[in-house]
């Protein structure tokens, strides 16, 4: 019996850095001013809408969207936009695809003395956001309105349109939408 309850003991004590080990992952960073760097990447997105990055000196720092371009793990590339981060879900010359992967509204970010109230873009966790090579812009695309904002946005390919007013490609089958878009003429 004293051995068992060392044994938990143990397990519980060391349960937390088996934990940690699993969400550190090697990775990459691209600050706002362009800055690359190279580490360890503890994923905070679902909890926090943020990430923290070791780098090779072991020196931690806490970066929120508003401090990073993009970033990536394990190939995996996150970009930041209106203070949340996207994750790249596909990406060709005409289109790339994100889904929203943070909900930082209605954080209190402190700028300097001053309190801020951050604002995002709008849709939610899970969204998915159309951005066209030729604009800056992410372009939210609910499901409720799918046909029409896919078919405004790719209305210089006639055949993705056409799909999309036959019901052949509709929200359940966006990546495919975006690839067909990407390859057409």
């Amino acid at each position: 019996m004293k051995k068992a309850s060392v044994y938990i003991s143990l397990l519980f004590g060391l349960l937390p850095l088996l934990i940690s080990a699993q969400t550190d992952t090697k990775g990459s960073i691209i600050t706002a001013s362009n800055e690359v760097l190279a580490g360890d990447i503890k994923d905070q997105l679902q909890k926090k809408g943020n990430i923290l990055f070791t780098n090779a000196s072991g020196n931690k720092k806490l970066y929120s969207p508003a401090d990073l371009s993009e970033f990536s793990i394990n190939g995996i590339r996150y970009v930041s936009y209106a203070n949340d981060f996207y994750k790249v879900v596909t990406t060709g010359n005409k289109a790339i695809l994100y889904i929203r992967v943070t909900d930082n509204s209605g954080k209190l970010l402190y700028n300097g003395a001053e309190m801020v109230t951050l604002s995002t873009a709008e849709g939610k966790v899970g969204d998915y956001y159309f951005q066209l090579k030729s604009d800056s812009k992410l372009n939210w695309v609910p499901k409720k309105n799918f046909n029409d904002v896919m078919t405004g946005l790719s209305k210089d390919c006639s055949s993705v349109v056409a799909s999309i007013q036959s019901g052949q490609l509709d929200y359940t089958q966006i990546v495919k939408l975006v690839e067909q878009y990407n390859s057409c003429q």
